[in-house]
Order: structure tokens, then sequence, then C-alpha cells
């Protein structure tokens, strides 16, 4: 087969992959949560079957007497399994809650349960995927003398057509077509790939096949060029992790940042190995020049944390330079730049290091895909090591700044001795260049580079956690407020969200005629579990995913009045959705406040699936209740959450904060229509109305100034169309590309962070866009008096309640814009 043909075969390949990677990650998360834990041990359960794909074909590969013939067999093995996948993985549930009700109180056997229960799902496929390279390298590689040029041009193209199928994964097939079909059409690329290969695969080439002689054992300089290879694994996979959360400040969090950081690092690999594969076979000593690469890779990463600690700066001349940020394809162009400026340089000499290796490890021809294999799986092992330790012990123990100067010295340490080992005399250079570049890392890096980006934007912080699931922090303004910030920019909650906090927290309660038992998903700073607990209640079960969010909560006692402290409390650390999918329990009232729907991995909580969850861990009459950022979602989106509200609760009533920037949805099976002898008995217990006064709800009029619609009034502003569902969840790729979001890049959380630059004419750009929403969605609101169940519970005629209510809502203000009064709920 020619090789150009050869090159397109394996660069779809690697296109189909990641579209794979993509598609069963996000499935994976619906059953076995978002929890950095929980993706974690998905991703390593990803690699380690392609690596072991890689050990297995190591020891065949060489055997095979049609190489092409088995690659396409191979590919069409993996078409088979893909498209059986998603099916298994939609009905991953009860399996899981069999794993979790035997051994969940068993932390470490969970894991590696979880770990196995992935695993034993994506065995097959991934086995297949990671044979392909040394079955394959055997067809590219003619002669000994072009061992770096043929394996290092097939791993360059694979990984560039990986960049195409992240970024056709990411931003066209997902978001337009959904996850089953973007598999199925990965699949159909794989079996095209497999019958073109298989077609084609008549003979074995040159030198190749017949003549294999029996294993031997490999040579000193092989081993320890694997165990480099390895360790260079360990350090890439601990740099992607660190610098996607480094970069959060500045491309926030949504799945398009997300792609795009994963899109530059695979991009530079490819382009590293395809530039060094021209020059591999021409380098005398590959060890040297692997040992070479490895100290500029470190000192690349310290370079990358120097001009970081310029990013403050650095970004918005940047986004000056693009034009502005006038429209989503800027925004989306920022992201790819910031993601560039940090991570081209090190991921190109990443890159270079695969035609390197492949040309010190294969000293025969005819034991060339046995040692591309072995050299393959063990990157592949180093990189799923690197994913534990720096994300699960690393980080916690040292911090970001510590855990990437801890990396660099790995580099650093690893280069010179692998120039040491090459070349003692040339190597003592590379050794002591090594230990200035040590040197100047540990003394010129800030102690506190990362800390110190969000004091440039916030001021002091009062409290500031690099953790394992994410980085908290809160702020104090000059006025004495308050809020709990986070590095990734998603929505806040502090002291002055109180008002809003603490209706959102009543507005489900308040409907309930006996709410004994409620779920409340998502703390933020604990304001609306403080109003949920002013009720009567026996227990309260709260779900938070953020460990550093509960090490915040004593700093808003003023507003959250210690509620975890309540005896009724029960507090988990855990997944809101996966936590209910294991749950045996039911409650009166389930409510949620979570992040805006920009945000990734959030959209799992909004989905027809998560819905019919909850309804089905409801006990009879009960209440669910979810709030939305309107102000910050698109009416069309808005549209589109409401009718799947709708497909799973017979009854939906809408209801909306003190300054209309946010909406609760409240369904259930049975009509809950706002009841007003209902309204008059809450309030009738003291710790309610003392409550609800406090932030200037007076009386049960004024509860009812908040309504927005309900029944056939949802129908009607839902409309026809489509749904939110598991498989095509919609609006977590539509939500960013908006204005409403701010193209969910910056916002008023993070202190309006270049939101000046989506307009460059204008210096209110939030501000305009909130109140201008704000009037919008007030026009949607409807008249409660039409709903009012036992409307003359007041002693008043229609035409007195009538204008009670309409003085309520004109007490009301408008809004406010954004710095004044944040956007996310506790």
């Amino acid at each position: 087969m020619p090789f150009p043909l050869l090159l397109v075969l394996f660069f779809v390949s690697g296109a189909s992959g990641l579209v794979y990677e993509v598609v069963w990650m996000r499935l994976l998360s619906l059953t076995l949560s978002v929890t950095v834990y929980a993706v974690t041990t998905v991703l390593c359960a990803f690699m380690a079957g392609l690596a072991l794909g890689a050990a297995v074909a190591a020891r065949f590969a060489d055997r095979v007497p049609h190489p092409l013939r088995a690659y396409g067999l191979v590919e069409m093995g993996v078409a088979a399994t893909a498209l059986t996948t998603p099916t298994i993985l939609f009905h991953l549930g009860p399996g899981y809650v069999w794993l979790h009700n035997h051994v969940g109180a068993i932390p470490l056997a969970f894991v590696f349960g979880r770990f196995l229960l992935a695993f034993a799902v994506l065995l097959l496929p991934c086995s297949l995927m990671g044979a392909t390279l040394p079955v394959l390298a055997r067809v590219a590689v003619e002669r000994r003398d072009a061992v770096g040029r043929g394996a290092g041009t097939l791993y360059a193209v694979n990984t560039l057509g990986a960049v195409a199928g992240c970024v056709a994964a990411g931003f066209v097939l997902v978001p337009a077509l959904g996850l089953s079909a973007a598999s199925a059409i990965a699949a159909a690329l794989n079996l095209a790939v497999g019958l073109v290969a298989a077609l084609r695969g008549g003979r074995a080439p040159r030198a190749a096949g017949a003549a294999t002689p029996p294993p031997a054992r490999w040579p000193a300089r092989a081993l320890l060029v694997c165990a480099a290879f390895a360790l260079s694994g360990f350090t890439a996979m601990g740099y992607e992790i660190l610098w996607t959360r480094g970069l959060e400040p500045f491309t926030h969090n949504s799945t398009y940042a997300y792609t795009a950081m994963l899109a530059t690092f695979l991009f530079g690999i490819g382009l590293g190995s395809a530039g060094a594969a021209s020059l591999a076979d021409r380098v005398r000593r590959p060890l040297l020049a692997l040992g070479l690469v490895e100290l500029a890779i470190g000192g690349s990463v310290a370079g990358a944390l120097f001009l970081y600690a310029r990013f403050g700066t650095l970004v918005p001349a940047m986004a000056e330079a693009l034009g502005g940020l006038t429209s989503w394809p800027h925004v989306v162009a920022l992201i790819f730049a910031e993601a560039g400026a940090l991570l081209f340089a090190t991921t190109l000499l990443y890159g270079a290091t695969f035609p390197l290796v492949a040309r010190a490890v294969v000293d025969q021809l005819e034991r060339l895909g046995g040692r591309i294999g072995a050299a393959y799986a063990a990157n592949t092992v180093g990189a799923i090591a690197g994913a534990l330790a720096t994300g699960f012990i690393l980080l916690p123990a040292l911090g970001m700044r510590d855990t990437f100067v801890a990396l660099v010295l790995v580099n650093l340490g690893l280069g010179a001795a692998l120039a040491l080992v090459a070349a003692p005399r040339p190597g003592a250079l590379a050794a002591g260049a090594g230990v200035v570049f040590a040197v100047a890392t540990l003394g010129l890096v800030p102690a506190r580079l990362f800390e110190a980006r969000f004091v440039e934007r916030f001021g002091r912080l009062l409290f500031y956690r690099e953790q394992v699931t994410d980085t908290v922090m809160v702020t104090e303004d000059a006025g004495g407020a308050r809020m709990i910030r986070y590095a990734d920019g998603r929505g806040t909650a502090g002291t002055m969200t109180a008002p809003e906090d603490r209706m959102y927290g009543h507005e489900a309660m308040l409907l309930h005629p006996a709410p004994r038992r409620v779920l409340n998903i998502c703390f933020g700073v604990g304001n609306s579990l403080a109003s949920v607990l002013t009720y009567p209640v026996e227990r309260v079960d709260v779900v938070e995913l953020s460990p550093g969010v509960v090490d915040a909560a004593p700093f808003f006692r003023a507003t959250n009045r210690d509620a975890l402290a309540d005896p009724r409390v029960h507090l988990a650390i855990h997944d809101g959705r996966n936590f209910l999918l294991a749950s045996g329990d039911a409650w009166d009232v389930i409510r949620l406040d979570p992040p805006e729907l920009h945000t990734a991995g959030v959209v799992n909580l909004y989905t027809r699936e998560f819905f019919e969850l909850a309804r089905d861990h409801l006990r009879p009459g009960g209440i669910f209740s979810i709030w939305v950022n309107v102000v910050m979602t698109p009416e069309d989106d808005l549209r589109l959450l409401a009718r799947t509200v709708g497909s799973v609760f017979p009854y939906v009533s809408v209801w909306r904060g003190p300054f209309r920037y946010s909406w609760v949805f409240n369904g259930s099976v049975e009509p809950r229509p706002p009841d007003l002898t209902l309204l008059l008995r809450h309030l009738a217990e003291p710790a309610v109305a003392a409550d609800l006064d406090s932030i200037g709800v007076a009386d049960v009029f004024a509860v009812l100034s908040h309504f927005v619609m309900a029944g056939h009034e949802v129908e009607e502003f839902a409309g026809p169309g489509p749904l939110v569902t598991d498989d095509h969840t919609r609006l977590d790729f539509t939500v960013p590309r908006s204005l409403d979001a701010f193209f969910g890049f910056a916002n008023a959380n993070t202190n309006s962070w270049l939101v000046e630059l989506m307009d460059p004419g204008r210096h209110d750009v939030a501000a305009s866009v909130f109140l201008t929403k704000v009037k919008q969605m007030a026009t949607h609101e409807r008249a409660v008096l039409p709903h009012l169940a036992h409307a003359d519970a007041a002693g008043l005629d229609t035409e007195a309640l009538r204008a009670r209510l309409a003085a309520a809502a004109r007490q009301r203000p408008a809004g406010q814009p954004p710095g004044t009064s944040p956007r996310q709920p506790s």
C-alpha cells in the first residue's frame, strides 16, 4: 500500500479514537459521576485498555504474515465493539448500584471496583485501539535506518487525526447529533479504514514476517529508554492536568474550553513527532538526544510558568489583538491562543520523544512491532501513574505551584541521567544545564504564582484552597461583603446574595403541606439551606461536590446561621446525580442550586433522565425544584429546559428570585399550585415568617409576587420541540455560544473579566446585558390569581385580593446589575 494512503488511514483512525474517548467519558460520567476521582478512574480505565492492547500486540505483531490485513481486522473489530459500547454505558446503572451496595462503605475497594466496572466495558475496544500502532508499524517501516521516520510519522499522523476528532466531537458532532450518533459515525470511519486495509493487505513487507527470530532479551539501553519513556508519560499527563486547572481562571470551565485545551495539547505533540521523525534516523546518539529533549521539556515548562505570571496583562492584549471578543469565534480563538502560548513549546518537545524512542529501542527490523508496542505500552502506563499521582497525591500535598516544580525537576533529572548514560562528557554539560534550570525554577517561579492571579482580580483572599476537585476562595470587599469564588469562574454566592438564596429555599418548601425529609444538592455558602431549616423538617440530606466549599462555610455564618451544625443536616461530599442513583431513600422535596448551564458537567443535572431519577425518589406528593439563571441562559434554551421538565412532571410552576435574574422550576406528579391556606399556615411558623421578613418578604402577598407561571402557561412558554437528554444534552453547547452567558468565558462573578471587550465601544456591557435580559424575562410573568387555590382564605374579595397582589409586585425591585448582586445561588 502506498505510504500516503497508509497515513490517511491512520489519521482517520486517530480521529475516530478521540471521538470515542469524548463520547465514552461523557457517558460514563452519567453513572460514575463527574467527581475528579470518578473521571480520573474512567480515564485510567481507557488508557489501561490502550496499554494492554499495545502490550499484547507487541507479542504477536512481528509474527503476523499479513500485518496490513491484520490491522484492517483490528480496525473492524474496533468498529464492531464501538457500536455496542454506548448501549452498554447507557445501561450501566444497575451494575454501579450493585457495586455501591456491596463495597461502597470501603473507599479503596469501591474505587477499585469502579475502575474494574469501567475497564470491563472499555477493555475490548480500547485494547483493539492500542494494538493498531505496533501492527501498522510493520507495514510502514521497511528499513532499519528508517525506523524513526516511519514510526514517528505514523504516530504524528495518528495524533493529528486525534486533534481533528477532538475538535469534531467537541464542536460539531456531539453538539449537533448527540453521543450515540457521534459514536456511530466514528465506528463507520473505523469500518471503512478496516475494509480498505484488509482488502489491500495481501502480503507482508520486505524483511518481516517469516524470518522473525525467536524472542530475545532486551538490551539494557532499550529497557532504560522504555523506563524513561514511561517517566516522560508520567510528567506529560501531570502537566496536562495542572495546565487544565491553571488555565481555568482565563478560559473558564465550559465544554469548549476543555476541548480547545486538549486539542492544543495533541496538536503540539503531533507536530513535534512529525518534525522529529525526519531527523531521528540521522541522530547518532538517540539516547543523548532524548536526554536533551527531556531537559528542554523541563526548561519549557519553567518558561511557561514565568509567562503565566504575566497572563493578567497578556490575555487582554491577546483579546485586543484579535479585534475584541465580539463573537463566539473570537472567544474560541482566544482560548486556543492562551493554551498555545503556554503549551505549544512543551508539547512539541513531547512529540519529538516518540521517534527518538523508536529509533533507540528497535535494534532489528524483525522485532519492530514488539519493541514499539512495548514502548507505547510503557508510556501509557506512565501516563496512568501520572494522572493518579498528580491528581490525588502531589496536588493535594504540594499545591499547584510546587507540583509543577516537582514535575519540572523530574524532567530535568531524567534528561541529565539519560545524557550522562549516553555520553559522559557531553552528558556532564547537559547535567550542569539541568542543575542551572532547576535552581532557576526553584528560585524564580513565584511561591504564590496561582493564588496571585486571583489577588490581582479580587484583592485580599480570606480563604484559598487548592484541592483535588477545584480551587475555592473567599473574598471580602471594602464594604465587608463576602463571596465564595471558584477558579473556573462559575457563579458564586455570598453575604450579598442572601435575599436571593433564601427565597430559592422557600419556593419549594412553601408549596408542600408537610415537608419532613429534604434533599438539598449543591451547598454553595448555605444561605438556601438555612431557610430550609426554618421549617419543621426531620432530616435534610445535603450533597456537595467540593470539600473546599464546606471548608469555606464558616466564613458565611452571618447568613448561613451555621446550618451544617444543625443535627438534622447530614452532609455527603458527592456528585448529586450519582448520589441519587445509588440511594434507596425518598424525599418530600428535592431541590438543586447548580452553577450556570455553561459550566462543564452541570447539564447532567438538567436532562430528562435525571429528572426521571429525581421523580422516582420523591415521596407521594413530593416536589422537585431546580434553579436556573435566566439572565445567562438564552430564551430558546429556557424553553427547551421548560419542555424537558414538563415531559417528566405533569404539573410545573415557575417562580423567580427577588431581583428577577433567576427562575426556580418546581415540578410534581400531583398538582401543587400556590395554595393560600397552605401559605398562611407556613407563615404562621415564627421561624419561617422571620426568615422571609429578613429578606423583605413581609407577608403572603409578597411571597406570591414571586410567581412567574404555572400549568398550561409553562406548556405554552415551552412550545413544541426537542428535549434535553443524556444522549443529546444540547444546553451545554448552546449556552456558552451566547452573549447571554458572555460566551461562557467571562462574567460579573469574575469582576467582569474582559466583558468590556465583548463590545469595544461600551464600558457597561455586563450591566447592559443583565438589565436588558431581566426586562425581557419579566414579560413572561403571569398573574398568580388564576392559579391560586383557596383564594378566599385571606378574607378578601377578588378585586381586593388582586389589588393587594399588584401592590406587592410593585414593591419588588426590577433587578440589579452585575457586581451589585452576584448571580449564583447557594
